[in-house]
């Protein structure tokens, strides 16, 4: 008999670590919660995102399914092989390297009810609140368009939902030169709509340099010979 999967997003506020979590769930079990208290799941963006690391590929791979909350080469990660096997997907051969060691069974999974039901996971966004539809958003169009960034000898890292706030932290000049500086700077979020905020930020990038008044969250270590603008620190 197959197993059914379904993946459910816990927010920070019914989370135990505080996080975002995509939990998978497998015949209504907590498969991560059964057997791995190290750390939270990932973020649903990084696992249903772009990569897609859930979905089989033309070779079996290994995907983490949770990580400890310092990292997995510290204190271990629960990870499992993915493959499909023509109408069937099968996670087998568990491996969890935090102290309980404990593993999940081999599972196999209708490909048709398991490709929709990530798919579903992922087009459902109800759980967002407005800070992190703003992050996410903003990060996405800062990656779609490197011009607005590049145009300040800058690179955009990542948009992260704070209180109220998005933090907008890049990288100047980009990671591909030699020395560089990582830099932050806070946008507010208003009540508008979430497209119309994002095209409000993206057009003050492109009209005035965000190094102005950034704050230093780190370098390289020969950061400190770069010149050309003036930062302040971060405390």
């Amino acid at each position: 008999m197959l197993n059914e999967l379904a993946v459910t997003v816990l927010t920070p506020e019914d989370s135990d670590w505080g996080a975002v979590e995509l939990r998978v769930l497998v015949d209504d079990r907590d498969i991560v919660g059964e057997c791995f208290d190290a750390g939270p799941s990932y973020d649903p963006d990084y696992v249903l995102g772009d990569t897609g690391r859930l979905l089989p590929g033309t070779e079996p791979r290994r995907v983490r399914i949770a990580e400890a909350e310092c990292i997995a080469e510290c204190c271990g990660a629960l990870s499992v092989w993915v493959r499909r096997e023509g109408d069937e997907i099968a996670w087998y051969d568990w491996e969890n390297t935090s102290d309980r060691a404990e593993v999940p069974e081999e599972f196999r999974f209708d490909a048709a009810q398991y490709e929709a039901e990530l798919a579903r996971a992922a087009r459902d966004r109800s759980w967002e609140w407005p800070a992190r539809t703003l992050a996410r958003l903003l990060q996405e169009a800062l990656r779609a368009d490197e011009d607005v960034l590049g145009r300040w000898d800058s690179q955009v890292c990542f948009a992260i939902p704070r209180d109220g706030a998005v933090e907008l932290t890049f990288y100047t000049p980009p990671l591909s030169q030699s020395d560089y500086y990582h830099l932050s700077r806070i946008i507010g979020v208003t009540d508008e709509p979430a497209e119309a905020q994002v095209e409000r930020v993206v057009e003050a990038l492109r009209a005035r340099d965000p190094r102005e008044d950034a704050l230093i969250l780190g370098g390289s270590a020969g950061a400190g010979a770069l010149r050309g603008v003036k930062y302040r620190d971060r405390y």
